[in-house]
């Protein structure tokens, strides 16, 4: 199996979350993307914070994996962007479009 991975990426905006997606698909860091919106409860500088958050599901290759966090951290507004990598499996169809869509 290569190295297929599921990349988390939070962000604070419907804007955010689709300009992080743009960028990454145009830079062929990531094949494509789904982005959910939800209600968010996490600590921060001492306090809970509740916000609604947008989440980038991205999916990619680990070779890929400082490129995306250098590139997110570019653009990304919060002090702490979660930037999360989950190595995957799937179906030979899906594995290939992936495989094909990164560089």
């Amino acid at each position: 199996m290569k190295d297929f991975c599921q990349v988390l990426i939070s962000a604070t905006s419907r804007k955010e979350a689709n300009n992080l997606s743009d960028m990454l698909v145009r830079e062929k860091l990531i094949a494509g993307s789904l982005i959910k919106k939800g209600p968010s409860r996490y600590w921060w500088k001492g306090k809970i914070v509740e916000k609604d958050y947008y989440n980038v599901e991205a999916f990619s290759r680990m070779k890929h994996k400082q490129r995306i966090i250098n590139e997110v951290k570019k653009i990304h507004s919060d002090e702490c962007p979660i930037i999360a990598f989950f190595k995957m499996d799937g179906n030979k169809e899906f594995l290939k479009w992936i495989e094909e869509s990164v560089e």
